[in-house]
């Protein structure tokens, strides 16, 4: 149980580290200075290791019984390898490289995202159930990398003050979407697994009975908040109160982050892709 915990929560950094990158390309690189994107990689690398580290502690600790697969590992040790190695060509004048480095990080850290997710799915669950776990992994990443990386793009133009409001007026629009998409991607994960069988009925039955029905109410009322933040932040934005909008992208970024382990909770409790 001990190791199922740490394992579903291990995921947030993954989430973090993928989501984050991905959200790197929405600012254009060439209007942005390059320490935007050294500092913010160097946050998302610092999650993906965590993330290694914390895997691989569990299969030294449990060793076959441990949730982590081989599969699961290798492929985040593949991710943290080439997010490095991205890291890197950001100090270096090597775009061939850089660009590359991207695309293949990218790439692997969705492969990882959904094999993770995979691990969760009990055995018998069938495609259909493994296809939902992972949409619901996918689209969180992308929510959670969407509002972190925006916090971390308002923050720096507090250090660029004549950077265009562009690049955040992209972010915004990639967040509000990406908060979208998870919200039709959940719904779509617990209809699939509702459909599915027998396998997720005790689940379903905790999640929206007495026991956890709070923690799906939470869930909700959540990306309720999450959607008003970023309704505010692109009002503030058009005023423009650059400073003000990023101020509101650090609540929705505390907001999302809280809505995603509330996700997890409810996934090691009930084995639910919420």
């Amino acid at each position: 149980m001990e190791a199922l915990f740490a394992h579903t929560y291990l995921l947030l950094f993954g989430k973090l580290a993928v989501g984050g990158l991905i959200a790197m390309a929405v600012p254009p690189f060439a209007e942005m200075e390059r320490g935007f994107y050294k500092s913010t990689c160097a946050v998302y690398l610092l999650c993906a290791l965590l993330l290694v580290a914390g895997q691989a502690t569990l299969r030294a600790t449990y060793g076959a019984d441990a949730p982590v697969t081989i599969a699961a590992l290798l492929s985040w040790c593949a991710f943290s390898a080439v997010l490095g190695v991205y890291f890197v060509s950001l100090f270096l004048d090597l775009a061939w490289l850089r660009a590359r480095a991207f695309a293949i990080a990218s790439l692997l850290g969705l492969l990882a995202l959904a094999i993770t997710a995979a691990s969760h799915v009990p055995a018998g669950a069938g495609v259909s159930a493994t296809i939902a776990f992972a949409v619901a992994a996918l689209s969180g990443a992308f929510v959670t990398g969407a509002s972190s990386t925006g916090m971390l793009l308002g923050h720096w133009y507090l250090i660029d003050t004549g950077l265009d409001l562009q690049p955040l007026h992209r972010m915004t629009a990639f967040y509000r979407a990406s908060l979208r998409a998870e919200i039709v991607a959940i719904f779509f994960a617990i209809t699939v697994v509702w459909l599915g069988g027998d396998t997720f009925d005790a689940g379903l039955q905790a999640a929206f009975g007495e026991r956890f029905g709070i923690l799906v109410f939470a869930r909700v009322a959540l990306w309720a908040l999450a959607l008003v933040l970023a309704e505010l932040i692109r009002r503030t934005l058009a005023i423009p109160q650059t400073m003000a909008a990023t101020g509101l992208f650090y609540i929705a970024a505390l907001v999302v982050a809280v809505g995603e382990i509330a996700a997890h909770w409810l996934l090691f409790r009930t084995g639910l892709p919420f």
